[in-house]
């Protein structure tokens, strides 16, 4: 029978994919922060989507954060083979899914906000 640690295979992809989690949320958290101020000092009523994207933008961010975790873990394991290292890349994939699936709520939650806003308030 194989080793589990054979099966594991995608860490590089993986923590790619993260950087690329940790730089896109750091960049919404930026923008969400630019937005609202612009917003607050032009009255715009856009500053609640530019306010509505900084949870968005953490909340990719902290994905980014656990799927960096699990990857390393997960190489860890590997040359390890203890079972705390590969406890510790479940809980942090498990987390990943998390943070990931909550900021996919928000954005989809807020489509609908935006679409009536845009009609009913006129966003500047």
């Amino acid at each position: 029978m194989n080793s589990l640690k054979e099966y594991i295979k995608g860490t590089g992809w993986a923590k790619f994919i993260a950087v690329v989690n940790i730089v896109s949320g750091a960049f919404v958290i930026l923008s969400g922060i630019v937005g609202t101020i612009a917003g607050i000092s032009q009255g715009s009523t856009g500053i609640v989507f530019s306010a509505l994207s900084i949870p968005i933008g953490i909340l990719t961010l902290m994905a980014g954060i656990k799927l960096w975790r699990t990857a390393s873990n997960l190489q860890i394991y590997k040359s390890t083979e203890k079972e705390e290292d590969l406890k510790e890349a479940i809980k942090n994939l498990s987390d990943y899914f998390t943070f990931a699936g909550w900021a996919i709520v928000i954005g989809l939650a807020m489509v609908p906000l935006v679409i009536i806003a845009s009609l009913f308030l006129g966003l500047r």
